[in-house]
């Protein structure tokens, strides 16, 4: 399944990360996310990111810097099996693809 669980806000930074091929902060993920670069836009979206980093999917190199684990750009690329994450409240698995 891959990104294609999580919900699509969630899917756009993972996605774009990976995309970006390194670690990226808040503003710059919003710009390329095509929005506007707001303090309360970067909060929100760091938000994210630290949830996506618990569950397994990103993880945070430095203080507020966020690149995903090797695991997920293997399986976003397509290069790992098509297992998905079990579900959770939030919408976001529990743990990256597997």
């Amino acid at each position: 399944m891959g990104t294609k669980v999580l919900p699509q806000a969630y899917r756009d930074a993972v996605e774009i990360l990976v995309d970006g091929g390194g670690p990226m902060r808040a503003g710059p993920l919003l710009v390329a996310m095509g929005l506007q670069d707001a303090a309360s836009t970067r909060e929100g979206l760091r938000s994210k990111l630290r949830r996506l980093v618990e569950r397994g999917w990103l993880e945070e190199v430095g203080a507020g810097l966020f690149m995903v684990t090797e695991q997920v750009a293997a399986q976003v690329a397509g290069r790992a099996s098509k297992r998905g994450p079990a579900g959770s409240g939030d919408g976001i698995g529990s743990s990256p693809p597997q």
